[in-house]
């Protein structure tokens, strides 16, 4: 056997020891910081309960986990970019049901949310609340089914903008109680409230994050039922809608963690632990409940089934209701 097979033979053979030596030696995930893109501008309610679950992943993880902010185009601008970003466990996406419509949206979408994403956890799921004008003398859900179907076309609604949730669950709210209340967007929740205060409009389904709960308290607009398939355990004194008499109706928005596709499943895994662990340990619990909001946590496939079923429940909306962005 001349000299050049026995070295090559000799290369063969060590292969193996120098990958187990490769793989042995790479540091344990996270070993540098983590940073969650959130696809809305700061201060906001996502952004601001984004904020509290990086301070407690950056402590059951022990590195720090940073909030990035890049809004715009309807929440495109941050997908896109995770997406786009390596998957190695250190670019991650906050997640929130526009994720799943604003594809929807377009005639031709930049991304499916069941094949370029993966999955890591939902965080938090929270009912919203039917809110009416203080000027309109109703104070329930069936009180507002009669109104609307003794006055058609009379009473109004007002969202965050065409396909947003809040758009989305007034139409459900129209479909299951065969109501016709006209949708009035806004460009931005903030002004739509404004306008519910004012008396301009009559309704608006929408999170109860932020100064929603202070304008009910002082009287300004009424809150007369949850979405969610139960009453909220922090705001049991308000019925749900289906108890204000529309059957199975029960919608919640929610927030989940999201990393781009092929990230390694242990890293995958290691995130999940730590969600379950924020949601153990009850920290954030405190300062979101009262916000009928709950810390919620999902295997990888129960948010893909979950994603799944919301793709299949607002496209039926969005096509009766002919919304498109393009």
């Amino acid at each position: 056997m001349n000299i050049k097979k026995i070295i090559t033979r000799a290369a063969l053979a060590i292969l193996p020891l120098c990958a187990a030596q490769q793989a042995s030696a790479s540091p344990e995930y996270p070993n540098k910081p983590i940073r969650i893109v959130v696809a809305y501008a700061p201060g906001g309610p996502t952004d601001i309960v984004a904020r509290f679950f990086a301070q407690e992943l950056g402590t059951k993880l022990s590195q720090p986990v940073l909030v990035e902010n890049r809004a715009g185009a309807g929440t495109l601008i941050g997908t896109e970019s995770v997406i786009k970003a390596p998957p190695d466990g250190y670019t991650l996406f906050w997640g929130t049901p526009a994720t799943v419509i604003t594809p929807l949206l377009h005639k031709n979408p930049t991304y499916d949310v069941l094949k370029d994403l993966q999955p890591v956890s939902l965080a938090t799921t929270q009912s919203m609340g039917v809110l009416v004008s203080a000027n309109i003398g109703i104070n329930s859900i069936s009180e507002l089914i009669k109104y609307a179907k003794a006055n058609p076309n009379k009473v109004n609604f007002a969202s965050s903008g065409n396909g947003s949730a809040q758009h989305l669950a007034a139409e459900a709210l129209n479909d299951a109680a065969k109501i016709n209340m006209l949708h009035i967007p806004y460009k931005g929740a903030g002004v739509a409230l404004n306008d519910l205060v004012a008396g301009r409009v009559d309704v608006m389904i929408t999170s109860l994050v932020g100064n929603m709960m202070e304008q009910v308290k002082e009287g300004r607009i009424k809150l007369i039922a949850t979405t969610g398939p139960e009453r909220s355990s922090t705001l049991n004194n308000i019925p749900t809608v289906a108890e204000g008499g529309v059957p199975n109706f029960g919608i919640r928005t929610w927030t989940a963690v999201f990393a781009p596709v092929n990230t390694p499943p242990d890293a995958a895994a290691k995130l999940n632990r730590a969600i379950a662990e924020i949601q153990k340990d009850g920290q954030i619990q405190k300062k979101i409940e009262s916000l009928a909001m709950d810390v919620s946590v999902s295997s990888p496939k129960e948010l893909s089934t979950m994603l799944a079923k919301e793709s299949d429940f607002y496209s039926v909306i969005l096509k009766r209701t002919n919304t498109k962005l393009d």
